[in-house]
């Protein structure tokens, strides 16, 4: 009778456990999976989904016509807690749906608009790139550093901005070489073969530490360091075992993180719309932990990264975007 009553006991507590998840639809943006900005948004629901928060479904459009589709659909099934978002492009179709669908709550992750009913989380990047373009200064024998971005927007030159003055900080005379992917590559965020070309560009005027903000495309420029012998850096995700010892730092948008307290909000009833922007104090933006180049770098550069960081948390040091 007493393990009857365990049993009742706990299938009714289960039951009403498992009310508590929220239903969740995620529109990845382009490259889906295959990228580290979506692969990121994904981990943080399955955590989410592990400890029990959330049951969810993700799509992974082609292109923005689709954004409309899967986004539309999401909305008219009326299940949906939250439907979230990634990228710019996505967030401009939310946009779009947003009015057409009132009573519905959106999210998005890696934008810069601010639409009803809606959570737009956008990220510091100049922070984390502002000691990614210290390191690059620290770590150049040319003093001749370059970044290449995927995109020209301005989260994209968040990155840009942040890294030309973590550069200048260290040395005012440092010259930093940025380049876009060419609106003529059929994939920015996936070309490798323009990515080493540009690389090789940056290295014949002397560059000798590239950052790559371009997803696939920076697997160009970390094949393009290694053959020249030069630093790299990589973003979005860590990806310094990828080239170890070539790949100084990546500079990384914490995007899981990002997305599981956004489950955990909605879950207790406090989605609050607006725009909001996580940086180096909300551990929203980070550099990796030099697993592979701690050495090669060595301590001293090591402990001015980590008093330009506190510096930057403190606002002692106010990097712009």
């Amino acid at each position: 009778m007493k393990k009857l009553f365990i049993l009742i006991f706990l299938l009714l507590n289960l039951a009403v456990y498992s009310k508590d998840k929220i239903n969740v639809g995620l529109v990845l943006s382009s490259g889906g999976l295959g990228t580290g900005f979506n692969q990121m948004a994904y981990d943080g629901l399955k955590k989410a989904e592990g400890e029990g928060l959330i049951t969810f479904k993700y799509v992974e459009p082609s292109n923005i016509t689709e954004d409309l589709v899967f986004l539309r659909d999401f909305s008219r099934e009326d299940n949906f807690d939250l439907v979230i978002g990634m990228g710019s492009v996505v967030a401009e179709s939310i946009k779009k749906v947003a009015t057409e669908f009132p009573d519905q709550k959106y999210a998005i992750v890696g934008g810069t608009i601010t639409v009803p009913h809606t959570i737009t989380i956008d990220f510091a990047e100049q922070e984390m790139s502002f000691l990614a373009g210290a390191l690059a200064t620290m770590m150049s024998n040319n003093n001749k550093i370059g970044i290449l971005l995927g995109m020209d927007n301005r989260s994209f030159n968040r990155f840009k901005h942040g890294f030309t003055q973590g550069a200048k900080y260290i040395d005012k005379d440092v010259t930093v070489i940025s380049s876009y992917m060419p609106t003529t590559s059929s994939n920015p965020f996936n070309d490798p073969v323009t990515g080493k070309n540009i690389s090789n560009l940056m290295i014949s005027r002397g560059t000798d530490v590239i950052l790559q903000v371009a997803e696939g495309t920076g697997q160009g420029v970390f094949a393009a360091a290694k053959e020249k012998n030069i630093y790299a850096m990589g973003s979005d995700i860590d990806q310094d075992g990828e080239v170890p010892g070539t790949i100084l730092t990546s500079v990384r948008v914490r995007i899981d993180n990002a997305v599981y307290n956004l489950i955990k909000e909605v879950r207790n009833d406090k989605f609050k719309e607006g725009y909001r922007q996580s940086g180096l104090a909300e551990n929203g933006v980070s550099l990796t932990d030099f697993n592979y180049t701690r050495k090669i770098i060595g301590h001293e550069k090591l402990n001015l990264l980590d008093k330009i960081t506190k510096d930057i948390i403190s606002k002692k040091i106010i990097v712009s975007e």
